[in-house]
């Protein structure tokens, strides 16, 4: 039986094969354009793979979308935005997101709640986007990486750091970990986090 999960992904496939669609791209002009291998988003679109958020990010620029539109079905932009707890969405696997921030008109900011497992990390490509970011550690150990450096961040634990230096982040504990991201956005939505909308890494432990 499909969990909520794989319902979630398979629409994720769908919206990414229908906006590539819809602005006239094969595989292959995406794949240029996004810097992502043909292969892989054939993957994608045809449910093959689970793609991580970096691989997202660049087929959401790749199609001159927000990460935000591969998962959501948000309709017209708002004002004013009120979403119920119960009402968000929570998806992944190793990495499990939810989006706590809508989608208002000219937003210039994103959120999102990451709760990451005991061994995974937020995939072998870093992250990076314009404008700042605040990542507040919520419960639990995380190991923050910021360009060449790396921060253990525990609960009440903040970081703020322009975005535009390559991060990301694993959890060595043996108790999950959960964080807060919040970005502001240079301009339109486009490179934002999509929180960990797929697969994880595991790292051995030394």
């Amino acid at each position: 039986m499909a969990t909520a999960i794989d319902n979630e992904l398979a629409r994720i496939s769908q919206r990414v094969r229908a906006r590539r669609e819809q602005s006239g791209l094969t595989l292959q002009e995406l794949a240029k354009r996004s810097g992502v291998a043909t292969s892989t988003i054939q993957k994608v679109e045809t449910e093959q793979m689970i793609p991580s958020v970096a691989i997202l990010m660049k087929i959401a620029l790749g199609l001159g979308a927000a990460v935000a539109d591969l998962i959501s079905d948000a309709g017209e932009a708002i004002e004013i935005s009120h979403r119920r707890a119960v009402d968000r969405r929570r998806v992944g696997r190793g990495n499990i997101v939810e989006r706590l921030s809508g989608d208002i008109l000219e937003q210039t900011l994103d959120m999102w709640r990451v709760t990451v497992e005991p061994g995974h990390d937020s995939g072998k490509e870093s992250m990076r986007f314009g404008g700042d970011a605040l990542v507040v550690c919520e419960e639990g150990t995380l190991l923050f990486g910021l360009g060449e450096d790396e921060y253990v961040l525990s609960a009440g634990d903040t970081l703020h750091f322009r975005a535009t230096i390559p991060y990301g982040w694993r959890n060595m504990s043996d108790a999950p970990a959960t964080f807060t991201l919040t970005g502001a956005l240079e301009g339109r939505l486009r490179e934002v986090m999509q929180a960990r909308a797929g697969s994880s890494s595991r790292r051995k432990r030394s």
